[in-house]
């Protein structure tokens, strides 16, 4: 009977075990960085590769054809928040387009909004790890991540190497 008195103790305090383990497995996932992404847009209306090229020249934020905005916030508590800001060009009426530009145009956006994307996430990289942290020195960790969207953007050519060309 000693046996099978230890046997549903054992089996007692395991469950209990597995139940604190899950209730903090769901409070670790609540714990993730907050993520809120805000997507914006500026116009083109050129029907030519080269006039369309020369729009995103001029129009484009901060001189580039896209852009990536990331700003990580933490509190005292160390609880993290990422915003992140996409900055893309929009084409006004894409029908005025011949079709084989249409279908460079939209291959371009979208391999524009993916290389963009790579750098958002460093923006959710990093909260992550100042997170990992307990929030020790989020600063650095801020500067490491800023560096890896100008290595990202050394590496690709700017996205150029990953289809980010217009034809």
């Amino acid at each position: 009977m000693r046996m099978k008195f230890l046997s549903i103790r054992l089996l007692v305090k395991s469950l209990c075990v597995a139940v604190l383990g899950l209730s903090f497995g769901a409070v670790m996932a609540e714990a993730k960085p907050k993520v809120t992404v805000v997507n914006k847009t500026y116009a083109v209306s050129a029907v030519t590769a080269q006039d369309l090229i020369r729009e995103m020249d001029a129009r484009g934020p901060n001189g580039f054809w896209a852009d990536t905005d990331w700003y990580v916030k933490w509190t005292g508590s160390c609880d993290l928040s990422v915003s992140i800001t996409y900055t893309m060009p929009k084409h006004k009426n894409e029908a005025k387009l011949d079709p084989e530009l249409r279908k460079s145009w939209k291959s371009f956006v979208t391999a524009l909004k993916k290389h963009e994307e790579l750098h958002g996430a460093h923006g959710v990289q990093a909260a992550q790890e100042i997170e990992q942290t307990k929030c020790a020195d989020g600063d650095a960790v801020i500067r490491k991540w800023s560096n890896q969207d100008k290595v990202l953007d050394k590496r690709t050519d700017h996205g150029k190497k990953d289809g980010v060309v217009l034809k």
